[in-house]
């Protein structure tokens, strides 16, 4: 008998269970244009486009397309001051597993050409879509280029900005949450892990630390990757998978 070695992680066909190494893979199988033709018909009438689950109906389809589909949030636009609420930030989590932030930066040009990607801004929310931290961050180096027309900042955002070393220390606590980073574990630990989209770039320009395992990543998970394992970027992640 022939051992399957799929992981866990791989999504699979709801009509033939077959096991496919991405998301797109199963895109592709299910509504490309050669897609298996049983598959591609039950996936038509039964099928959700957002999450490629197969439902036992359309009346249940019609129930699950109500909760899988999530609502944009309202843009708070960038003339807010920073907002933070790491002192008094606690959680019950004492029916969950292990708890998780996620995290975004907003990226300036430095350098003689604006091509050096400069932090000036982060935002840290919580598993419930609750905002615990958000921040302009003083640049290291001369802004050339806040690249407006795709961060809506100008050079008066900056008088909010907060020092790189407080934001690093606030991002630390609120991730470590009373642990050493030493002896960060996955189980029975109170770290949390960090998600978002191209880590390692926005650790970089944090100048931060985090260790790998601890570090959930939607550039870099096998199944949200295109079928040669390039990165999707976030913009069509978000339209494909969230709707």
């Amino acid at each position: 008998m022939r051992v399957s070695y799929h992981s866990v992680h791989q999504p699979r066909c709801g009509v033939c269970l077959k096991h496919c190494k991405s998301f797109e893979s199963l895109r592709e199988h299910l509504m490309g244009p050669l897609s298996k033709s049983n598959c591609s018909k039950i996936f038509s009438e039964q099928g959700c486009g957002l999450c490629l689950r197969v439902l036992d109906g359309p009346e249940s389809l019609s129930d699950h397309q109500d909760i899988c589909c999530i609502t944009a949030p309202v843009h708070q636009g960038t003339s807010l001051p920073p907002t933070d609420l790491s002192d008094c930030y606690e959680e019950d989590r004492s029916d969950r597993g292990l708890g998780a932030i996620a995290i975004d930066c907003v990226m300036a040009g430095g350098g003689s050409d604006g091509a050096l990607d400069i932090c000036v801004w982060i935002c840290l929310v919580d598993e419930d879509e609750k905002l615990i931290f958000n921040t302009f961050v003083q640049p290291q180096i001369p802004i050339t280029n806040y690249r407006h027309e795709v961060t809506g900042l100008k050079e008066e955002h900056m008088r909010y900005a907060m020092p790189l070393k407080n934001v690093q220390e606030k991002v630390l606590k609120l991730l470590l949450n009373g642990e050493s980073i030493g002896r960060l574990r996955l189980n029975g630990g109170k770290a949390k892990l960090l998600v978002g989209h191209d880590l390692e770039h926005d650790l970089d320009c944090l100048r931060l630390n985090y260790p790998d395992h601890m570090l959930r990543d939607t550039a870099r998970y096998h199944p949200l990757m295109k079928t040669n394992l390039v990165s999707h970027s976030l913009k069509y992640l978000t339209r494909a998978y969230l709707g």
